[in-house]
């Protein structure tokens, strides 16, 4: 082989690595440092490895799919393909949820990063200032998503690299337990958080794009473990540097975050572009979703992906570690039960391979009955 080809093979091979990580990194990761001060750190880790294994067969079985199909085809042609025509409409249904949620999540952060820059400002007005602006980039081209979601992971990166930055003007890290005894109240808890924080199906199609530009030179399960492990570790520093500047860790990390107010104002910029760029994705996305494949009207479905979270916030959706788990634990939760049932029929797998489906599906399944309840029925 040349060393242009060589070259080429890296490249693709990074850009895959990065595609998938930069994917997964998302406002979920501020809900990490909270829950981990609940659970305790050795916990907590240990629950982040449990669903990064989890994600990385997901991700694996879902890139499997994308590859025994020699055209390229969305997630919903793949649910009309495996699965019966009334779950194919429940996954369809389920895609969409997640993503409305992901939005409202955004419009909960808002005013939280809003007020490092504006301490004195209106939570209301910072969050309807936030939902005009960023809908309105729903309208944009779709060449803008490139550079949109680069400076998405750009923002994130730069808060998480600030963070880490100060972690040496403090240390209340010895505040939070180490070890501590399994409480059942709280066991679930973290269930749907972390599969909201652990989600990048959307990017596996790009990621397989890359794999057969470089003729399948390098291997998807090598790609999709580096982007799990990656992640996995920046979400493990990102936890471990917040608890030791903080000695009281809030539900959504950035309120009681105990920096200087220069700090504070640039994470609070920083927030705010992060959350504008990936918001007008995921709404493009909704809507695409909305009049392509549930073939609702243009006009419509814009409508809908403009008000449809804001609709869910004043419907009581304000709760962000209720509704990141709710999110992750119910929406994320039936879409990897969903990929397990696809491959599963998808590949015809027996023996080992059908008991580690049903572990999955069971994992998911116990995600998705506790965060309905803890949603609608918890104080």
């Amino acid at each position: 082989m040349s060393s242009d080809f060589y070259i080429l093979i890296m490249k693709s091979f990074i850009l895959a690595v990065g595609t998938l990580s930069g994917t997964i990194i998302g406002a979920g990761v501020f809900s990490l440092p909270y829950l981990f001060s609940k659970v305790g750190l050795i916990a907590g880790l240990i629950y982040l490895l449990v669903f990064s294994v989890v994600y990385f067969f997901i991700h694996l079985m879902y890139a499997q799919i994308l590859v025994a199909e020699k055209n390229e085809h969305q997630f919903f042609y793949y649910a009309r393909k495996y699965l019966s025509k009334f779950w194919a409409w429940v996954a369809s249904w389920a895609i969409l949820g997640e993503l409305v949620l992901a939005l409202t999540v955004y419009l909960i952060l808002a005013p939280v990063f809003g007020k490092l820059i504006f301490p004195e400002g209106s939570n209301f007005l910072m969050m309807i200032i936030f939902w005009g602006v960023s809908s309105a980039f729903i309208l944009a081209r779709l060449s803008a998503i490139s550079w949109a979601e680069f400076l998405g992971v750009l923002g994130v990166a730069g808060i998480i690299l600030i963070i880490f930055l100060q972690s040496g003007r403090a240390d209340f890290l010895d505040q939070t337990p180490f070890f501590k005894l399994p409480d059942l109240a709280i066991f679930f808890l973290p269930f749907g958080p972390l599969l909201f924080s652990l989600a990048g199906r959307p990017a596996i199609p790009k990621v397989v794009e890359e794999w057969r530009k470089a003729k399948a030179s390098f291997s998807l399960r090598e790609v999709i473990a580096w982007s799990t492990a990656i992640v996995a570790l920046i979400y493990a520093v990102f936890v471990i540097v917040v608890l030791k500047i903080s000695p009281i860790v809030s539900e959504d990390t950035i309120s009681n975050l105990f920096l200087s107010m220069p700090i504070l104002r640039l994470i609070g910029v920083m927030g705010l572009i992060t959350l504008w760029t990936s918001y007008f994705i995921i709404g493009i996305n909704v809507k695409e979703i909305l009049n392509i494949d549930l073939k609702v009207k243009k006009t419509v479905s814009l409508a809908l992906a403009f008000f449809l979270p804001l609709a869910l916030y004043f419907l009581g959706f304000q709760n962000f570690l209720k509704v990141v788990g709710f999110a992750g634990g119910v929406f994320l939760g039936l879409e990897g039960v969903f990929v397990s049932l696809m491959w599963r029929k998808a590949f015809s797998k027996t023996g080992w391979s059908k008991w580690a489906i049903l572990l999955l599906i069971t994992i998911f399944a116990v995600a998705i009955v506790y965060e309905t309840f803890h949603f609608f029925f918890a104080k």
